[in-house]
């Protein structure tokens, strides 16, 4: 501790210090000077150890919360091994003084009876902020924190500057903010003070325990009499005589509930038969009632389920019991701890502290009900097997073959090739014999043949007259003059585009599904805000069922042009019900369309400069119009993606709303499945259309600058080729019309009917003036 001396020092020379040192515990208002609070953890002013209920209620969370482990995992989620801080607080947190489960059970009990708990963390002798803790102290005496003064207009909270220990005797220890670990229930109107949930339970006691007392003494007296028999005036002897025949035939247990007859009622005065009846009377009842209602509100208060605590449960209702205990209570207070601990002993990013509740017995039920879900997503072919494994805690397949749903993944690698899975052994598990072998390192012949080659080579260079100048294939021309190139030339610029704007899309579609599933995920994780919103998509929903007004279908490839197709069904009706199923909770379409934007030009740039140049080496995409046409394409495209996806999302929130009991693992199923449309079938529709669709037009928009007078459509005769394209092969109309038959200016034009455009692969060749 001397290491500490300047500061605590400086500490002491403030007047704020001198004025509280003796005050518990302080509150305050003003920030005009340095403030401190007391932090008192006498918790045991009240008895909490005299009620059965409270005692059993802590020691039910500490025993349970402090036999989990705490771990330190990496951004991938791998575990840390053999971390110091794991070992302090799972194995030998101080030496001699407490053990790992004893120090983690104070700071549990501490935080239900206090609402806070302290923990010194010792860095020996060096000042370093980030020096080796070699061993961390639960705290038991009382507790200053010292808050910095704040400047000017600053609206922020003060900074705590340190805390000062006051021990029991007398000695005030200073204690620097990193060397202190502040487990707290925070308070909502104070960021120094905390909520204890013995407080909440504090009154419920009182009741419990006065009852008890009354009990007691009630016992300890014979019980309150149960009325006055007046006898009259007689002798002391006659008197003496009765008192004991009374109490011989009716006092006792062995003459409880047995009826006294007696010749003359106190009263009656010889009027005839009369009852008096000598039981409890509903006040003398009621505490049995309030001792069950006291338990309850303890309970209640600890956050303890009332099944778990009190007898005549079945087994299942004591199970679901222990369930909602670790998931109501217990884990968010070890998430209270490892969040303190990850604040103050792991300043890195690229560790996080965690407690392993993987081995909670209590948990696995709901580990299994998401385990079956998943499963039964699984069967539906919705995510890929390596995305459920991921989801499970289990590594990849290799080889990458855990790339595929459930029904190509079988296709490819099941024992028996197409056969349905039994229980007995699934068809869907991995035969890794039928994985083709990997291929041979190549490196060593690689070597050798470059080491052949090279010499030769160079001696063929060094030997020639004139060393060709390196170019780019697609800007390669026999000469200057505008020119057609050839059909196949056309075909392999299709394949080449195609492959890279696929890949294009599906990077825009991995993008997208990771950001919209983190915030659904995050969205998932506010209760309150998460419900209401689903509550009025389903209202919603429901009641656009109810009027029929709606139809859900996949677009039809005769109406909509590429960009606007998905395997997908979408929501069609009447005009403005898209602003009764809001999806800006979880996609933001202006950002999406600025983002789609900057994603798919270098997309777009591409088939348009690989289109201009084959027509003319001088074709330039900066050139102004030709640059206005391409943003204009841009735009466009990016509206046409985000708007299909915004409303793909919006039809899968109307079905989910209209589907009876679908959990929140099931509705985030069906938003993943939107973009795996998007990077399957939506990008292999996209990247072909738009590959053809730019080509054509830059070719177009070079072969008019060039000086082209009439064009001609060339098809590709295949099966795919539509009968009106087939028969407008060789018909050539002028440069400033469209093909009659094909309603296009060029092949995928996308101002042409989508029936005509859609994944289009004809080509057009052009005739020039004679230079």
């Amino acid at each position: 501790m001397g290491r500490l001396a300047d500061a605590w020092a400086g500490l002491t020379k403030r007047s704020a210090l001198e004025a509280v040192r003796e005050q518990r515990p302080v509150t305050f208002a003003s920030a005009d000077y340095a403030r401190s609070l007391t932090l008192d953890l006498d918790a045991e002013s009240r008895g909490w150890t005299h009620s059965a209920v409270a005692y059993r209620c802590v020691a039910q969370i500490a025993d349970n919360g402090s036999s989990v482990d705490l771990q330190i995992t990496r951004p991938d989620g791998s575990v840390v091994d053999g971390h110091r801080i794991t070992h302090l607080l799972n194995k030998r947190p101080n030496g001699q003084m407490s053990s790992a489960r004893a120090l983690k059970s104070v700071w549990l009990q501490q935080l239900q009876l206090a609402g806070k708990a302290f923990a010194f963390c010792d860095r020996g002798d060096s000042l370093a902020p980030d020096a080796e803790v070699q061993g961390i102290y639960p705290v038991y005496d009382p507790v200053e924190v010292f808050v910095a003064r704040r400047e000017g207009d600053d609206p922020r909270p003060a900074d705590v500057i340190g805390f000062v220990i006051n021990r029991a005797d007398g000695v005030r220890v200073p204690v620097l903010p990193d060397e202190m670990l502040w487990f707290r229930f925070p308070h909502p109107f104070d960021p120094l003070l905390s909520v204890a949930p013995w407080k909440a339970a504090r009154h419920a006691v009182d009741v419990d325990a006065f009852a008890r007392e009354w009990q007691r003494s009630s016992l300890e007296n014979g019980a309150q009499p149960g009325g006055v028999v007046y006898l009259g005036d007689m002798s002391p002897d006659a008197f003496l005589k009765a008192k004991a025949s009374f109490r011989s035939t009716v006092e006792g247990p062995a003459n409880a509930r047995r009826h006294l007859l007696v010749a003359s009622p106190p009263g009656s005065q010889g009027k005839g038969i009369e009852y008096v009846r000598l039981g409890l009377t509903a006040e003398e009842v009621s505490y049995l009632e309030t001792r069950v209602q006291s338990a309850e509100e303890v309970m209640l208060a600890f956050g303890m389920p009332r099944d778990l605590l009190m007898g005549g449960v079945t087994y299942e209702n004591r199970s679901a019991s222990k369930t909602a205990l670790w998931s109501d209570t217990i884990v968010p207070l070890l998430e209270i701890l490892a969040s303190e601990i990850d604040r103050v002993l792991l300043p890195s990013d690229a560790e996080e502290a965690g407690f392993d509740l993987s081995g909670v017995d209590a948990l696995q039920e709901a580990q299994d009900s998401v385990a079956n879900r998943l499963r039964a997503l699984v069967y539906a072919d919705v995510p890929m097997i390596d995305e459920a494994r991921a989801e499970l805690g289990y590594d990849p397949l290799p080889n990458g073959i855990g790339q595929h749903t459930l029904t190509p993944y079988r296709a490819q690698f099941a024992p028996v090739q197409g056969a349905a899975g039994t229980d007995d052994a699934r068809s869907w598990l991995a035969d890794f014999s039928r994985i083709p072998a990997p291929a041979p390192d190549l490196s060593a012949i690689v070597r050798q043949a470059v080491a052949e080659t090279v010499p030769a080579v160079v001696a063929a260079l060094t030997q020639a007259d004139d060393r060709a100048t390196p170019r780019r294939l697609e800007l390669t021309r026999a000469d200057d003059a505008p020119s057609s190139p050839s059909v196949d030339e056309v075909n392999d610029a299709y394949d080449d585009l195609e492959a890279s704007a696929r890949r294009t899309v599906q990077a825009l579609a991995k993008e997208q599904r990771e950001r919209v599933l983190r915030d659904f995920d995050r969205l998932s994780g506010k209760p309150q805000r998460s419900a209401a919103w689903l509550e009025e998509t389903r209202a919603h929903a429901c009641a656009l069922a109810r009027d029929q007004s709606l139809t859900l279908a996949p677009p039809d490839p005769d109406v909509v042009p590429a960009a606007r197709m998905t395997e997908l069904d979408v929501a069609a009706g009447p005009e403005g019900w898209e602003e009764r199923i809001k999806v800006r909770e979880i996609f933001d379409p202006r950002y999406w369309r600025r983002r789609s934007a900057a994603v798919l030009r270098p997309l777009v740039e591409r088939a348009w400069r690989r289109g201009g140049t084959t027509i003319s080496g001088s074709f330039d995409l900066d050139e102004p119009a030709v640059a206005e046409a391409l943003d204009a394409r841009v735009e466009e495209l990016a509206g046409q993606v985000t708007a299909t996806t915004e409303a793909v999302l919006r039809s899968q929130l109307l079905a989910h709303g209209v589907a009876e009991g679908e959990s929140i693992p099931e509705l985030r199923a069906r938003i993943q499945a939107v973009f795996t449309d998007l990077s399957g079938y939506r990008a292999t529709m996209i990247a072909r259309t738009e590959s053809v669709g730019g080509y054509n037009a830059a070719s177009h928009v070079a072969a008019l600058d060039a000086g082209a007078t009439r064009k001609t459509w060339i098809s590709t005769d295949d099966t795919r080729t539509r009968p009106t394209h087939r028969a407008a092969r060789g018909s050539s109309v002028a440069m400033n019309k469209r093909f009659p038959l094909t309603e296009s200016r060029w092949p995928c034009d996308p101002v042409a009917p989508a029936n005509q455009s859609i994944q289009c692969r004809c080509a057009l060749t052009f005739e020039f003036e004679e230079s």
